[in-house]
C-alpha cells in the first residue's frame, strides 16, 4: 500500500552501477508508509531505523499515512499506533 501521489515522487537512480539503466525507487517517506502498513517485524524494525537515523521526518510519514487508502481489513488506528510507538522509542 502506498500513499496518494507516490508515482510523482519516485526517485531515479542512474549511475555506473546501473550500467546506464534507470531504476525507479520509492521516496523514503512512501517506503516508510508501505513498511508500516505491511507490519511485519522486519518492516517495523526498518522504519524504526529510518526514524532513529533521521532518514525520514515523522510528520511527513504521518501526512503520507493519512493519504493512504487502506483495504477494509487493515485498521488505520493500528497502523497509526505502530508509528506512535516507534516515534516514542
Amino acid at each position: 500500500m502506498l500513499p496518494e501521489g507516490w508515482k510523482q515522487r519516485l526517485v531515479a537512480v542512474c549511475n555506473e552501477n546501473t550500467r546506464g539503466a534507470t531504476g525507479w525507487c520509492l521516496e523514503v517517506h512512501d517506503l516508510a508508509v508501505s513498511k508500516l502498513v505491511a507490519g511485519r517485524e522486519k518492516d517495523i524494525d526498518y522504519v524504526s531505523a529510518m526514524l532513529r537515523h533521521q532518514l525520514v521526518k515523522l510528520e511527513t510519514v504521518r501526512e503520507r499515512l493519512a493519504s493512504t487508502l487502506l483495504p477494509g481489513e487493515l485498521s488505520r488506528e493500528i497502523i497509526e499506533a505502530r508509528l506512535k510507538r516507534l516515534a516514542q522509542a
